[in-house]
């Protein structure tokens, strides 16, 4: 006879010890550069400690390893309030672990999707909101030195909605260094022809393979801030390209590869997405300013010069420093008379939220928004 089912739920798996504290895994979070992310539950000897985020290699020893080390050498250097934090780097040279904040939230790339959804376009003030804050992160990262002064010249060269978080409470959070480029000694050198970061979001000159310097963050950050603005990305299509370029690298991550049938599917979508790939590159090295006039047609008048300095195809011609973006992005708010902050944000994201859920629960977007809306009477009154 079998025993009877038991009540008692079997042990946590425990990912990872340091002194008295532990890390027991509580679920997936998805693939990201060089390793995959989970979320741990941190338990010290006395009891539960709160959530963190670890990152790890897939495999051991290899190169992704190596590049983690990397990233937690310099990760570790950076102190911005809209940058996650790195607390630790735990494990062995062969198998580090990265142990960050646990930052409850919603990437900008669900955030996207909802509006589209719900169709309910993000304000403008929101918008401004975001790229402002992100700017300002990459402003630290651009002017961080080493213990010795000397700049170490970061390039994150992977922004994107992917890796923009807005925090359950209103704050902005940049993600993932992993593809970095910076004069970090004993910096692992890339040595294969793959662009590091999301083609999508890339700069006409690292696409080029050319010399990179902050202006590519910028122009990158340029392109989300056009996506927020119109709900469409600089280069029609590009943002589907990136999205189903992640949903592949993330059944990757999932699948036993050593099936036939596996193998041959994904050959067959390494060869549409090559094809796919080498389209993208070739437009955005021929983008000019006639893309860009096309682009921000449905701007407001106000910020299409803002956006054409941000989005100049040559770097030259854009601002000096994401500072200098910040602060033209405020400056619009302040002359506009739109206070915008971490409550407003909070409230707007509840509200787009709310009504991609009852679209998603079979309602029409005009239904979904009717509740929101005051009747012209009260309005009047």
């Amino acid at each position: 006879m079998s025993s009877p089912p038991s009540d008692v739920p079997p042990p946590p798996q425990v990912l990872l010890r340091s002194g008295r504290t532990s890390y027991e895994f509580v679920r997936s979070l998805g693939p990201a550069h060089h390793g995959e992310l989970v979320l741990a539950r941190r338990r010290y000897e006395w009891g539960f400690g709160g959530y963190a985020v670890l990152k790890r290699p897939l495999r051991a020893g290899d190169e992704a390893s190596r590049r983690l080390l990397e990233e937690g050498r310099l990760t570790a250097q950076l102190n911005h309030p809209n940058i996650v934090a790195v607390h630790h780097l735990k494990g062995s040279d062969e198998a580090p672990v990265l142990v960050f904040e646990h930052t409850p939230g919603h990437r900008l790339d669900a955030l996207l999707e909802a509006s589209t959804r719900a169709q309910l376009p993000i304000s403008e003030a929101f918008a401004l909101y975001i790229a402002s804050e992100v700017a300002d992160a990459l402003h630290h990262a651009h002017n961080l030195t080493d213990e010795h002064g000397r700049a170490l010249q970061v390039v994150h060269r992977d922004v994107g909605p992917h890796n923009i978080l807005v925090t359950e409470h209103g704050a902005v959070k940049l993600l993932d260094f992993g593809a970095a480029w910076s004069r970090l000694p004993g910096r692992v050198t890339t040595t294969d022809s793959e662009l590091p970061g999301s083609l999508a979001y890339a700069a006409p000159e690292h696409v080029a393979q050319l010399g990179l310097d902050g202006r590519a963050d910028q122009f990158s950050l340029g392109i989300v801030l056009l996506q927020l603005l119109t709900g469409r990305h600089l280069f029609e299509g590009a943002d589907r390209f990136e999205a189903e370029r992640r949903r592949r690298r993330e059944h990757t991550l999932a699948q036993d590869s050593s099936t036939r049938e596996h193998a041959l599917a994904a050959a067959m979508h390494e060869a549409v997405s090559h094809a796919a790939q080498n389209e993208l590159r070739q437009r955005i090295l021929g983008y000019g300013e006639a893309e860009l006039a096309e682009a921000t047609r449905a701007v407001s008048a106000a910020l299409v010069p803002l956006l054409h300095k941000a989005l100049a195809p040559d770097r030259v011609e854009r601002f000096a420093t994401c500072a200098d973006l910040a602060r033209a992005l405020r400056e619009h708010l302040r002359r506009t008379g739109q206070s915008f902050g971490r409550p407003e944000a909070l409230a707007e994201l509840a509200g787009l939220r709310y009504a991609a859920l009852r679209v998603q629960a079979g309602e029409s977007p005009e239904e979904a928004l009717e509740d929101r809306l005051l009747p012209e009477d009260d309005l009047a009154s």
